[in-house]
C-alpha cells in the first residue's frame, strides 16, 4: 500500500479509536442510570472482561486462541452469576433489568468495536447491523434517562463520538475499496 492507502488507513483508524471513546463515555454515564455505585462496579467489571477478552483475541495471544471455547463458556457463566449478583444488590426489579440492559448494550458495542476494522464481509455486516442497533437502543433507553439530569449535548456526547467514528470507517473502507486498496473477504 503506498502513500495514497496510508491516509486512508489513518482515517479508519481514527474511526476506531472515537468508536471506542463513544463507548467508554457511555460505560461512564451508565453510572448516572445504575445510580449505585456496587451494581454500577458490577456494569464495570462484565463490560471490562469482555474488553479484555477481545484485545487478547485481537492480539492473538496463544492461550486465548487454543482456549477459546473454554474461555468464552466461563466468561458466559460468571456473566450469569454477576448479573444474579447485581439483581440481588440492586433489590428493585426495575434496576435489574436495567443492568441486564446497559450489559447487552456495552457488550454489543465492545463486539460492533471489534469487527469495525476486519475485512471479512460477514463481521462488516456485524459491525455495521450491531451499531444500528447500539444507537437505538442509546436514543430510546439511555437518552430519556440522561436528559431528565443533563443538558441535552452532554447526553448526545457518547453517541456522537459513536456515529462520527462509524461515519470516518465507512467511508474511509469506501475511498480504500474505489482506490482497490482493500477487498473484503466473504
Amino acid at each position: 500500500m503506498g502513500m495514497k492507502g496510508k491516509w486512508e488507513m489513518s482515517f479508519r483508524l481514527l474511526g476506531n479509536v472515537l468508536f471506542l471513546i463513544g463507548i467508554i463515555i457511555t460505560v461512564i454515564f451508565d453510572f448516572y442510570i445504575l445510580q449505585n455505585s456496587l451494581v454500577y462496579f458490577l456494569l464495570v467489571l462484565l463490560v471490562g472482561l469482555h474488553f479484555s477478552l477481545i484485545l487478547g483475541l485481537k492480539f492473538e495471544m496463544k492461550i486465548l486462541g487454543n482456549n477459546k471455547l473454554i474461555i468464552l463458556t466461563i466468561l458466559t457463566i460468571f456473566n450469569v452469576i454477576i448479573l444474579l449478583l447485581g439483581s440481588i444488590l440492586s433489590q428493585e426489579l426495575s434496576k435489574s433489568l436495567i443492568l441486564f440492559f446497559l450489559t447487552i448494550s456495552n457488550t454489543l458495542g465492545m463486539i460492533c468495536w471489534d469487527f469495525s476494522l476486519s475485512i471479512f464481509k460477514k463481521k462488516k455486516r456485524v459491525f455495521l447491523v450491531g451499531s444500528l442497533i447500539y444507537i437505538s437502543t442509546f436514543l430510546i433507553f439511555r437518552f430519556p434517562v440522561l436528559m431528565k439530569n443533563y443538558f441535552y449535548m452532554v447526553s448526545l456526547l457518547p453517541i456522537i463520538f459513536v456515529i462520527i467514528g462509524i461515519v470516518t470507517i465507512t467511508l474511509a473502507e469506501i475511498k480504500l475499496i474505489k482506490r482497490k486498496l482493500i477487498k473484503f473477504i466473504s
